[in-house]
Formats: structure tokens, C-alpha cells, sequence
């Protein structure tokens, strides 16, 4: 007689919350969905892209090359750096400002080499630049050097090679009190961008 009005109360109970047992039921099995499927993701590695490097060297899509560049000047020294996100004193103008380039300390008529290979974009006299030479690389990258001499050795549409000698420095109006020296620019699909991780040792 006890098992079965042990049984009658727990039949009775369940009729009376029959609805509160199934949501309860439902949220119990969410959960536990919720659980198995955290497990296997963690399990896989947690589907987290790699930390991509930015002072690394650029490896073309399909490609074990590494795009790596030679300097633009021998045994380069750094005048100024790149500074896109603070300033840095611009003696010419006496202004503080971002500065989208690496400016190489060098004396006139230094010898300046085509960072990698490519094909001559085009070649300009800048009143404040003094010579402008542009070049298109692979990987959608595209160096300038600006602040060269009279004489560029290279033409609109030439091919030139990783270490090329395409011009000599000059002082240039712009960086005027800076004396001479390089600029060097680099374009990432359009964009300019911190050439300093395609410099062989990431220098």
C-alpha cells in the first residue's frame, strides 16, 4: 500500500507541473549541447586564425618565397623612421608630424638600389622631391625613393632586379634642413605602410 500511494503522489505530481518539467527538461538539454559543442571546439584548436607578425616578411599566396627586400643604400643608417601613429619634429618646417617613410642619413651622390625586383612605374622631376622614381612590385607592393639626384638610371617601364643601382641621394626642399639623405616609401595595395619588416633580419 505505501509503494503504491508512494507511486499515486508522484503521478500526481507530475500532471500537476507537467509544464514546468518540460521547460526545465529543455534548458537542461540545451545546456548540455551548449557543453559538447565548447568541448569540440576547444578540442580543434578553438578555430583561432595565426597571429599574423607584422614585422615579418610578406609570403605571396601559393608561394614558399619570402618577399624580403635589400637596402636602398650601403650600410644604412636611419635618419628618420616610420611614424604613422605619433609624431616626430619635422626641422624643415618646425612642425611635429607623422611620417610615412624611412629617411636614410647619406652623403650626395650616394649610390641608391631598387629594393627588390620589379618594373619602373614611372620616373619624375619633383620641385621639392628632386627625383622621383617609382617602382611595382610582386605582391601588390610599390616602392618609392624620393630625394635623388639629376641623373636617374632607369626609365618608365624598365625592368629592374633586387639591388639595382637606379639613382644617387640628393638633399630635396621638403626635408630641406634634414641635409641629404633617402626617402623611402612603400604602397601595400595602395596603401602606405611601415616598409621595416620587409628589410632582411626585419631591420
Amino acid at each position: 500500500m505505501k509503494v503504491k500511494r508512494f507511486f499515486r503522489k508522484v503521478w500526481n505530481f507530475i500532471k500537476r507541473n507537467t509544464y514546468a518539467l518540460a521547460v526545465s527538461a529543455c534548458v537542461v538539454l540545451v545546456l548540455a549541447l551548449i557543453t559538447i559543442t565548447a568541448v569540440n571546439v576547444a578540442g580543434s584548436g578553438g578555430g583561432q586564425q595565426p597571429v599574423i607578425d607584422p614585422n615579418q616578411p610578406t609570403v605571396p599566396s601559393g608561394s614558399d618565397a619570402v618577399i624580403e627586400f635589400a637596402s636602398p643604400v650601403e650600410d644604412p643608417v636611419i635618419l628618420k623612421g616610420y611614424a604613422d601613429d605619433h609624431l616626430l619634429e619635422d626641422k624643415t618646417s618646425e612642425f611635429w608630424q607623422t611620417h610615412q617613410g624611412i629617411d636614410y642619413k647619406a652623403s650626395e651622390g650616394t649610390k641608391v638600389y631598387a629594393v627588390y625586383d620589379g618594373e619602373v612605374e614611372s620616373v619624375e622631376n619633383s620641385t621639392m622631391d628632386g627625383i622621383v622614381i617609382t617602382i611595382k612590385h610582386s605582391n601588390n607592393l610599390v616602392s618609392v625613393y624620393r630625394c635623388l639626384g639629376k641623373e636617374a638610371l632607369v626609365s618608365q617601364g624598365d625592368k629592374v632586379t633586387k639591388g639595382q643601382e637606379i639613382g644617387t641621394v640628393s638633399s630635396n626642399l621638403t626635408e630641406k634642413a634634414d641635409g641629404p639623405h633617402l626617402h623611402f616609401e612603400l604602397y601595400e595595395s595602395g596603401k602606405l605602410v611601415d616598409p621595416t619588416g620587409y628589410f632582411e633580419g626585419g631591420k
